[in-house]
């Protein structure tokens, strides 16, 4: 029972998981007679795979039961056995070693497994920093572009927020030189835009679209109420979207207690915050933060746009505005 759960569990999972995979990424590609992409709302490749998700499911469960059948397998086995002490044992008595006469020389290295392993962790150690070094020490390896800019600290805070919720698990943020990904999101993505990431988000699962460009101006840049609306519920925004809902983030305050210690550690790491401007990295966040708020609702009282503005929310939205926007001039279309 546990062998044919455990089967049937792997084989449940991974087969949807290819189909998946081929489905999604032919749909990604597919062009019509007039050179559109057929399926340019992001969303449409994703409701296709979702009875391939169902049938993951099955066969997760499946194995996951199949793990309960091996422990119950493992305690009944334990238990039909006594415990012996000893055991007696016997082994035949091994002769002198010699080495063989006339062997490839690349042997002797082999039976000495100790020297062969300390040799071999040198040699890559040495590859490594060779291919390595000169790439750290090198400026010029990574183009500097000039209109790329350091987080603001609200952004640096709502990018934070972002790792934290795990949004990069399923948005992946690196828009690929292919001519499908170009028609879908924009502007390929460039080594120089990520220089002040630390760590950058590229990755290459996407369950939802690139945010890569998500900020870019444009006819589809998406305002601030948007996003808001998005967070607290992706249906409202975007019908079939299977993406959770995150309510918390406008119910809970914005740490703000380590900003300042953030812009110092980012400065360490060579982004080019002016100096001592850690001690406005505050001021800065609050005055952005009241902007962002404003932007979501005009209609609130100033209470209710000051609470707005102390929220998580609000830096989320901040970070997402500002994605693949440095490259762009704000009248770009």
């Amino acid at each position: 029972i546990h062998f044919w759960l455990g089967t049937l569990g792997i084989i449940l999972y991974t087969i949807p998981m290819y189909w998946a995979g081929f489905t999604q990424g032919l749909m990604w590609k597919d062009f019509d007679a007039d050179g559109m992409l057929v399926y340019k709302n992001f969303l449409e490749t994703v409701t296709q795979l979702i009875p391939m998700y169902a049938l993951r499911a099955v066969g997760g469960t499946l194995y996951l039961v199949g793990v309960v059948f091996m422990i119950i397998n493992l305690i009944k086995t334990t238990r039909k056995g006594s415990f012996q002490r000893e055991e007696a044992a016997e082994a035949p008595l091994l002769g002198k070693y010699q080495e063989p006469a006339n062997e490839y020389w690349h042997r002797k290295i082999e039976r000495r497994p100790l020297q062969m392993l300390l040799w071999a962790t040198i040699l890559i150690l040495i590859g490594g920093a060779v291919e390595m070094v000169p790439t750290f020490m090198v400026k010029e390896n990574v183009p500097t572009i000039t209109s790329v800019q350091p987080y603001t600290p609200l952004e640096l805070e709502g990018r934070d927020l972002y790792i934290r919720e795990g949004c990069y698990t399923c948005h992946s943020q690196m828009i690929r030189p292919f001519r499908s990904e170009t028609e879908r999101y924009g502007e390929y993505s460039k080594s120089g835009e990520f220089v002040y990431d630390h760590p950058f988000q590229w990755g290459s699962k996407r369950t939802g679209p690139d945010l890569a460009r998500e900020g870019a101006p444009g006819k589809l840049k998406k305002g601030d109420a948007w996003h808001y609306n998005h967070l607290l519920d992706p249906r409202s925004t975007s019908p079939g979207s299977i993406m959770p809902s995150y309510e918390w983030l406008a119910d809970n305050k914005l740490d703000i207690r380590y900003t300042a210690d953030k812009i110092v550690a980012m400065q360490t790491l060579g982004v080019p915050y002016a100096e001592g401007y850690e001690n406005e990295a505050v001021r800065d966040l609050q005055e952005q933060a009241r902007e962002v708020a404003a932007s979501i609702d005009p209609s609130l009282s100033e209470s209710e746009m000051q609470q707005l503005s102390e929220t998580e929310i609000v830096a989320m939205i901040a970070y997402l505005q500002r994605l693949g926007k440095d490259i762009f001039n704000e009248t770009d279309e």
